[in-house]
């Protein structure tokens, strides 16, 4: 070995010492930047996310806000109308007047009465003389006619009504059995031919009870009353 190599040996050895001192410190620099990196770069992850959520949760809000909130339709705007002013019309002074207004009340016309024409009563026949008479005539022509045998179990009691010439003007029932057995009697034949014209008479008349009995027993008496 020459000495130019055995010189430069001591120097190399110097040298890789030198640069074996200066390379031992540099690891754990470089683990702490790592370190701090990745501890920067998770808490600006951490703000991120948490920012993120944060928005979202105020979208969400609004959202459900919006939804909650009714919609109003604004009316639209009506253009101002004028006003018309109506003509002033001049009404007249009217003049109060203390003076009471009395109705007008229309006259009382009374009804015009209507005539009552009172029946003309018949004059009747009182004389006894006339009575005996009429009432022998009246019992001739009942029982002359009265051919029916008797059905019924009452008397029959009527009133019947004779004209001066005997004709008979006209009966009345007095009771039910003679109304229930007036076509057993022959009163209403007798009396068909002359009650229109007693009806329209004015002669006198006299008045009679006559009984028909069950047994075939006739009684003519004078009517005693009106």
């Amino acid at each position: 070995m020459s000495s130019q190599e055995l010189a430069s040996k001591p120097t190399n050895s110097v040298s890789s010492s030198v640069s074996g001192a200066d390379e031992t410190p540099k690891a754990p620099q470089s683990l702490a930047l790592q370190l701090i990196c990745a501890v920067g770069v998770l808490g600006f992850a951490g703000y991120m996310f948490s920012t993120w959520h944060q928005t979202l949760a105020q979208h969400s809000l609004a959202q459900q806000a919006q939804a909650e909130t009714p919609v109003v339709e604004e009316a639209p705007a009506m253009a101002p109308v004028e006003a018309q002013v109506q003509p002033s019309v001049t009404q007249p002074e009217m003049t109060a007047t203390t003076a009471a207004i009395a109705p007008e009340v229309a006259p009382i016309v009374p009804a015009p009465v209507p005539m009552v024409t009172e029946p003309t009563t018949t004059p009747g026949i009182t004389d006894p003389a006339t009575l005996t008479t009429l009432g022998q005539k009246l019992y001739e022509q009942i029982d002359g006619n009265w051919k029916s045998y008797p059905t019924f179990t009452s008397n029959l009691v009527y009133q019947v009504h004779v004209q001066r010439d005997g004709a008979i003007a006209g009966y009345d029932s007095l009771n039910k059995p003679a109304q229930d057995h007036l076509g057993e009697t022959p009163l209403p034949e007798l009396t068909s031919n002359s009650a229109t014209l007693a009806e329209n008479s004015t002669q006198p008349q006299a008045k009679f009870l006559v009984l028909l009995m069950p047994t075939g027993t006739l009684e003519i008496s004078p009517w005693v009353g009106n």
